[in-house]
């Protein structure tokens, strides 16, 4: 079963370009032979870190958006952990998160639901109220 994962690796600067694409190549051929289909790959360069990995501050970003079977992404997991150029690495299964954002919306929705109606019979309990009060103060000025 396919499932669209989106990965993003940091290869070192140490290396040259035509490395940091063949080190993608690499990743995106084993994608395609895999009967996987690449929606976006996404190369973004040389970039400052936001702390340092290894010694390294700067790193080359690239990030491939790919729609492929779950084991897979293990073997590729596996060898860019075998990968001495890449200083890091992330697989997010974007299905997931959708799923987790939908029930978390629903779940929101139902709490709004709820606090809207425990206002309005908090706010209809005060109008009785008013009312009562404004009846009891009409039969006192009556007497």
């Amino acid at each position: 079963m396919t499932s669209r994962y989106e990965i993003g690796f940091i290869v070192t600067p140490e290396v040259s370009e035509e490395e940091v694409k063949k080190i993608t190549e690499s990743i995106t051929s084993t994608i395609t032979k895999a009967e996987g289909v690449i929606e976006n790959l996404d190369e973004w360069g040389r970039k400052k870190m936001a702390f340092p990995i290894q010694k390294h501050l700067e790193g080359y970003y690239v990030f491939v958006l790919a729609e492929v079977d779950g084991s897979v992404v293990a073997t590729l997991e596996r060898r860019m952990k075998q990968m001495e150029k890449v200083l890091r690495f992330i697989t997010l299964r974007l299905d997931d998160k959708l799923k987790k954002s939908n029930k978390l919306t629903k779940r929101w929705a139902k709490i709004d639901r709820i606090r809207k109606k425990s206002m309005d019979s908090r706010s209809e309990e005060k109008e009785s109220e008013a009312f009562s009060e404004s009846e009891e103060d009409s039969d006192a000025t009556e007497k």
